[in-house]
């Protein structure tokens, strides 16, 4: 697996499956609601925005990333993974209910879904209830065993430290883009003022160097969507699948 391929940032808006009081309506309503979804050379098709981005990114500045939870961590079965998948893929959103707060799921989307204010993140991290990306960076972590808590105070160099830098800046650079125009926007974006964030996590002495060749871990590969898979559903369904499996599974 190559990196190349994966230095556009993944977006999505969600609805945490959190509320304690949810009936099964209000669960079923919890699966993830498209906004804009990015997948690398599979991203959704949309028409095409040219005065959407890039804008200026010169006060960005990257925000803390903390450090993931470790791997493997049992929180789910291999149905629930699957289960999880099919409900915010909203392939059946009635399997959403068992993931609310006191259902049999709970721990299970413990794991998974985490806060921006956690002292370590999830497979998804949310800044309140609806805003919600998928943690590709922790997960590079995990798969590279370079999880230091000295993130949590402020400290960086990780690979997944600089991914969080780079897709910080495509975000803020591309936020008004969709589909195929967030596409060539992150592309600019990654060539213009995004391009020193983008030069650390394509150096080939840095910290994200294993993961630009063929050597890469095989569990890196469970961090990143399969572009091989044409169908945006089918894909994101293997995604959540195969990454929820590797961070909170068996």
């Amino acid at each position: 697996m190559k990196l190349a391929a994966f230095l556009g940032f993944a977006w999505f808006a969600v609805a945490a499956c959190s509320s304690s009081d949810n009936n099964a309506q209000d669960a079923s309503n919890d699966a993830i609601k498209h906004v804009d979804a990015y997948y690398g050379d599979g991203g959704y098709d949309a028409p095409l925005d040219a005065a959407c981005g890039p804008v200026s990114v010169s006060s960005y500045q990257p925000t803390t990333m903390m450090p993931p939870n470790p791997p493997h961590a049992g929180a789910c079965t291999q149905q629930q993974t699957s289960d999880y998948a099919q409900c915010q893929a909203e392939q059946d959103t009635t399997l959403c209910q068992q993931f609310a707060d006191g259902q049999s799921g709970q721990g299970c989307r413990a794991c998974i879904e985490t806060q921006t204010t956690d002292p370590t993140w999830g497979v998804i991290v949310f800044q309140g209830s609806n805003n919600g990306t998928f943690n590709i960076e922790g997960c590079v972590d995990d798969a590279l065993g370079d999880t230091s808590l000295e993130k949590a105070s402020g400290g960086s160099g990780s690979c997944g430290d600089l991914l969080h830098a780079s897709y910080g800046c495509q975000k803020a650079a591309c936020a008004a883009c969709t589909g195929d125009a967030l596409d060539e926007c992150a592309d600019e974006a990654r060539q213009g003022g995004c391009s020193a964030y983008d030069t650390a996590v394509e150096s080939t002495t840095g910290a994200c160097a294993l993961l630009l060749g063929d050597a890469a871990p095989d569990d890196a590969s469970a961090c990143f969507p399969n572009t091989s898979i044409s169908d945006p559903t089918q894909q994101e369904l293997d995604w959540i699948v195969r990454m929820v499996g590797y961070m909170c599974g068996p």
